[in-house]
């Protein structure tokens, strides 16, 4: 399982070495479980979902029950991206959901986590982190913000535990060092408040600090139905645009 890439994005010059570790702080152990389980989605277009909440064919209807509701997969799935049109004027995608660079299982071999035994003790049990289906899409705005998010799409009941699971072990400390090569990064967290109701609605806030500065990144994550959310970049962007994504998902 792989996640939207942020590396380069956010820090120039001397400071861009830690982006992509950045990023591995923002998702956990989706991305330290890179390359397992979930299916990219191709790269062919389809014509854009109207309306706030779009409404992709195999979505839930209402007569289906969460049992029985399946993955919504590939080109279904990527009915519940932002696009361009959806955050305003001044950004530019640079991240499509067929980019080969972010499905690459072994971009994050050098890293590693140190200090926090919750998420070393998920990275043995990824597989209860992986979903069935992803897709991915990421932007800049200006001249250093950029603003990622994935979507994952599995069973609600699996999607329910897997992000409960990830999201405690993220959270669980609140510094720790984490590993890009040789060079050690210290990482603090930060819970947020839920960036809506029910139960399955988390924001945490991540900050690293190595020998080229410090780059902060927020992390927001919503699930609805069989669709998970995840919204990561500059908190300011986060903060803007979550409600947006939200409204794009499917019904509960």
């Amino acid at each position: 399982m792989s996640f939207v890439d942020i590396g380069g994005w956010l820090m120039q010059g001397k400071q861009r070495r830690i982006n992509g570790v950045a990023a591995v702080a923002a998702f956990g152990i989706l991305a330290l479980g890179a390359g397992c389980g979930s299916t990219p989605a191709d790269g062919k277009q389809e014509a854009k979902p109207t309306g706030s909440r779009a409404t992709a064919p195999g979505s839930p209807s209402s007569s289906a029950s969460p049992a029985d509701l399946k993955p919504v997969q590939g080109q279904q799935l990527r009915h519940y991206l932002l696009t361009a049109d959806d955050l305003g004027p001044g950004y530019t995608q640079t991240e499509t959901p067929d980019d080969k660079k972010a499905a690459d299982p072994h971009r994050y071999d050098d890293m590693g986590v140190s200090g926090c035994p919750a998420l070393k003790e998920l990275g043995k049990h990824s597989d209860e982190v992986q979903f069935a289906a992803k897709t991915s899409i990421g932007f800049t705005f200006g001249a250093d913000s950029t603003l990622g998010e994935e979507l994952h799409s599995d069973a609600p009941s699996k999607l329910s535990a897997g992000l409960r699971r990830l999201v405690h072990a993220q959270t669980s400390c609140p510094t720790y060092t984490m590993t890009s090569g040789s060079t050690p990064l210290t990482v603090t967290v930060r819970k947020d408040d839920a960036p809506g109701p029910g139960p399955d609605a988390y924001a945490y806030t991540t900050t690293l600090t190595g020998p080229g500065g410090s780059q902060v990144l927020k992390t927001a994550a919503v699930r609805r139905s069989n669709v998970l959310m995840m919204l990561v970049g500059a908190p300011a962007l986060v903060d803007r645009h979550i409600e947006a994504a939200i409204a794009k998902l499917p019904a509960s």
